[in-house]
């Protein structure tokens, strides 16, 4: 079996996949709020893949996805604002 590699990506995952089970269960969230964690969760798996085959030195997956993750949190902020 491989060895286990914990990512920034994998983490952000499984707490956006938590938040949007905790949403579903408290009836909290609408149609449209499950579909954008679930784009939000589906574009995080596929970053996290992509830099997984690109970087093999699992010290630099985790600073390039350390910054993506920066990047995505201030995109999705600035968005929230506009």
């Amino acid at each position: 079996m491989k060895r286990l590699r914990v990512t920034p990506l994998n983490i952000a995952s499984a707490l956006v996949l938590a938040g949007l089970l905790w949403q579903i269960v408290d009836n909290a969230a609408g149609m449209g709020t499950i579909g954008w964690f679930f784009l939000l969760l589906l574009v995080m798996v596929i970053a996290d893949q992509f830099f997984r085959l690109m970087l093999r030195n699992l010290k630099r997956v985790w600073i390039v996805e350390s910054i993506f993750l920066v990047f995505m949190v201030l995109v999705i902020w600035i968005l929230k604002l506009w």
